[in-house]
């Protein structure tokens, strides 16, 4: 066995990537500190959440998905930087699928707990439809007197979304890198649709909790003054 080679072989990808993220902070500079700021004011969010003094228990768990959305995306702009797309849109789909849990989860304990202690799935269409009926419609009106009837989520998007990054956690032929003439490599094109992508995410779930934890969004605003003109 040969060892040495192997390690090499591992260096030298490292140089490729390392290559690929320093040309892809060279373009997008803005675009990059807008997905920056909404991932930070996920952290944030919870931050501010968590001093409240009248949540559950399980909604004081549910807290915890904040730091792991804004960690989340953080690795996926730094894998969609270093040109590597597939583990970049996996870390995307997580943060889809987690930052509409917490609304979801928020008002339902037996499902948390289900989640979380019993290996109980949550199902993507499941959690849209649910934000869809008219009753949960009527449920967010007793709370956001703000609210005036329109979706309780961007629907079309996030089915959209979901199901392009699904397609890369299934293994989609179409989705496959490494048969590309130009695999790997940083692509400025790439590069810049995947952050508008993950700004889309962004904008869907801060959009989804503006409703449902809309009490807590003035003191996000407050603490990140900036988002509100960014949205």
């Amino acid at each position: 066995m040969d060892a040495k080679k192997s390690v090499t072989i591992y260096q030298e990808l490292h140089k490729k990537f390392r290559s690929n993220f320093t040309k892809a902070l060279e373009n997008e500079s803005e675009l990059v500190a807008r997905v920056e700021i909404k991932a930070r004011s996920f952290a944030i969010f919870g931050q501010i959440i968590s001093q409240e003094n009248s949540l559950e228990l399980h909604q004081i768990e549910i807290i915890s998905i904040f730091d792991e959305l804004f960690s989340d995306i953080s690795i996926g702009i730094y894998f969609a930087a270093c040109s590597l797309e597939n583990p970049a849109k996996i870390q995307l789909r997580r943060v889809l699928e987690l930052g509409i849990a917490v609304v979801y989860l928020w008002d339902m304990p037996h499902v948390f707990w289900g989640w979380k202690n019993h290996d109980n799935d949550l199902n993507f269409n499941d959690m849209l439809e649910h934000f869809s009926k008219e009753g949960y419609k009527a449920f967010i009106k007793t709370l956001n007197t703000s609210y005036n009837d329109e979706d309780i989520i961007h629907y079309k998007s996030a089915k959209r979304l979901y199901r392009v990054l699904s397609n890369t956690v299934h293994g989609k032929i179409t989705t496959f890198e490494s048969n590309l003439p130009k695999r790997y490599a940083h692509q400025t094109e790439d590069w810049r649709l995947f952050l508008e992508m993950a700004e889309e995410v962004e904008d869907i779930l801060l959009d989804l909790w503006n409703k449902r934890l809309n009490n807590f969004i003035p003191e996000l605003h407050k603490q990140v003054p900036v988002l509100p003109t960014l949205i």
